[in-house]
C-alpha cells in the first residue's frame, strides 16, 4: 500500500496532463451542434502591395459569438508610468503582413507571410494564454504561382505544409501523403489542386473555435454563405507590431529585453510551462513570438520540438527549413 500511495501524486498528474492534452486535440463536430461562422475577409484593393492582397486569406472562424474567437488588431495601453501591457481590439479585424523573397539551387521564389491574433486561447485548453496569433505563408515560384501554403501558430506549434499542383512530385517529401494529413487531430489537405490557369479561388483557412487550430485550407472558387465580419478586415504591414501608438510614442507589440525578449507581451502559456517545459528544454515553451532574424529579435520561431534542430526548423530561415523538413525547393 505504501508504494501505491508514493505514486499517486505523480498519477494525478499524468493524468490530468493526458485530460488537458486531449482538450487541446480537436473532435469531430457533434452532429447536432450549430456553429455560428463568420468570415474574415481583406479588400480586395486598398492600394496596398499587389501581390500580399491577391493571395490575402480569408479566415473563416467557428463560434465568433465568443469574443476570445475575433481576430483584432494590436493594441497597447498604459499599466504604469514607465510600463505598458497589450491587447487585442477586436473591433479592428487586422491581417498583418510580409514579403520575403528566397533562392535555391532550383529557383527564385516570394513567401507571402500573413498573420493574425485572437485575444485568448481559454482554460483548459493545453495552450492557454493570452493574445495568441496564426501565422499562414504562401509560397510562389518565379512566376508567381502558389506552389506551398504553410500554417502554424506564433509561437511555432501546430506546423502544416501543404503543396499545390504547381510544386513538381519530386520536391515533395518521398514520404508524403497526398490524400491528406493529421496534425495533432486536425485532418487537413496533402495536396491543393489548382485550376490549370489563374485565378484559382481564394485561399481560405479554417479556424476551430478557442484553440485556433487550422481545421482546413482549400483555395474556394466564387461566394458561400458564410456572413462577413464588418468591419472589414484591413490589412497591414508586419512593421506595426513594432510600432504600437500610445499617447505621444511608439511602443513594441514584443518585450524589448531579458529572458523574455521577442515574446509578445502577456502571452505566458501556464499550462505548457508545467507540462512541456522540462522535456523541451524550453521555460518558454509556447509564448508567441516576433517573427525575424533571431539576432534581431531575440527568438527563433522553431518548429521542432527536439531542442537541437531549433535552428534547422526556424522558419524564418525558409531555405533551411524546407530543407529540414524534407522538400526538395
Amino acid at each position: 500500500m505504501s508504494n501505491i500511495l508514493k505514486f499517486l501524486p505523480l498519477s494525478f498528474i499524468l493524468i490530468f496532463f493526458l485530460c488537458v492534452q486531449g482538450c487541446a486535440l480537436s473532435r469531430k463536430p457533434a452532429p447536432d451542434r450549430i456553429y455560428n461562422l463568420a468570415l474574415y475577409r481583406p479588400p480586395a484593393d486598398d492600394g496596398g502591395e499587389i501581390l500580399l492582397q491577391r493571395y490575402a486569406p480569408r479566415f473563416e472562424v467557428q463560434d465568433y459569438q465568443f469574443e476570445y474567437n475575433r481576430i483584432g488588431a494590436a493594441r497597447a495601453r498604459s499599466t504604469t508610468d514607465n510600463d505598458y501591457d497589450v491587447y487585442i481590439d477586436t473591433s479592428r479585424p487586422t491581417i498583418y503582413t510580409l514579403k520575403q523573397k528566397f533562392a535555391t539551387a532550383k529557383g527564385e521564389y516570394t513567401n507571402l507571410i500573413y498573420r493574425v491574433h485572437f485575444p485568448a486561447v481559454t482554460w483548459p485548453h493545453l495552450t492557454w494564454g493570452d493574445n495568441v496569433g496564426l501565422l499562414v505563408y504562401v509560397t510562389l515560384d518565379a512566376a508567381e504561382e502558389p506552389v506551398l501554403v504553410t500554417t502554424l501558430h506564433t509561437c511555432g506549434c501546430y506546423l502544416a505544409m501543404i503543396p499545390t499542383n504547381k510544386l513538381p512530385r519530386e520536391s515533395w517529401p518521398s514520404t508524403w501523403l497526398p490524400d491528406g494529413q493529421n496534425i495533432y487531430g486536425e485532418l487537413l489537405p496533402g495536396r491543393l489542386n489548382l485550376p490549370a490557369q489563374a485565378p484559382y479561388g481564394q485561399l481560405v483557412i479554417s479556424v476551430r473555435g478557442n484553440t485556433h487550430r487550422v481545421m482546413n485550407v482549400e483555395f474556394r472558387q466564387g461566394e458561400d454563405g458564410t456572413e462577413a465580419v464588418d468591419p472589414p478586415t484591413a490589412l497591414a504591414s508586419m512593421n506595426d507590431l513594432e510600432a504600437l501608438p500610445l499617447g505621444e510614442r511608439k511602443v513594441s507589440f514584443f518585450e524589448q529585453e531579458g529572458r523574455r525578449r521577442g515574446y509578445v507581451k502577456g502571452s505566458n502559456k501556464p499550462l505548457e510551462l508545467l507540462f512541456m517545459s522540462w522535456w523541451a528544454l524550453d521555460p518558454n515553451i509556447g509564448q508567441d513570438k516576433a517573427l525575424g532574424p533571431s539576432e534581431e529579435t531575440g527568438v527563433k520561431i522553431y518548429t521542432s520540438l527536439k531542442f537541437w534542430s531549433r535552428e534547422d526548423s526556424n522558419i524564418w530561415n525558409f531555405p533551411k527549413f524546407l530543407k529540414y523538413w524534407g522538400w526538395d525547393f
